[in-house]
């Protein structure tokens, strides 16, 4: 993750930092409400913050076997 939490991450890096394996399961999950939103940055450009990222993967329940 990118050290400035106000850094914008394109659709490619959160996929990478996330682990998911489509766009469409991104985007699916942001309308859902269970990850962050995009913002708009104009001219069809769509990024993430890195803080707002970051916060949802803190969040997470770690898995306990």
């Amino acid at each position: 993750m990118p050290t400035d939490r106000n850094q914008l991450l394109t659709v490619a890096d959160v996929l990478n930092v996330t682990g998911f394996k489509s766009r469409t399961t991104l985007y699916r999950r942001a309308r859902s409400g269970s990850f962050p939103c995009p913002c708009h940055i104009g001219a069809g450009k769509i990024r993430w913050r890195s803080g707002d990222v970051e916060d949802w993967l803190n969040a997470l329940q770690q898995r306990r076997y």
